[in-house]
């Protein structure tokens, strides 16, 4: 059912799906994150970025619904508040060899 009460069909349900997804743009940039609640930084990877989150690649492992907060910037504390983002682990991949770093999907909290 939708919002008004209607029955929709599997088809329309996974076509919003797809319509609703936030643009993706595919990149490789350096990014640090920590678990909330902890002061080290762990160094990672984007493999793309959205509005509403991100698909990145680690070296730890992450369970999923850990809240994490991002930031871009690769030495330091972070200097601006706003280059810091929070959010939520909501899917991972665990990889083969020859690439076995753990890929990582994440939603921006708001």
């Amino acid at each position: 059912m939708d919002r008004t009460g209607s029955t929709v069909s599997t088809e329309t349900t996974e076509r919003r799906k797809y319509e609703d997804r936030a643009l993706r743009h595919e990149m490789l940039l350096p990014l640090r994150y920590r678990i909330e609640g902890q002061a080290e930084w762990s160094a990672g990877e984007a493999l793309n970025l959205s509005e509403s989150g991100l698909l990145f690649s680690s070296d730890d492992i992450l369970e999923i619904n850990t809240r994490v907060e991002i930031t871009f910037q690769t030495i330091s504390v972070p200097m601006l508040q706003s280059s810091t983002r929070i959010a939520d682990v909501v899917r991972r991949v665990l990889n083969n060899w020859p690439e076995t770093r753990p890929v990582f999907g994440a939603r921006f909290r708001t």
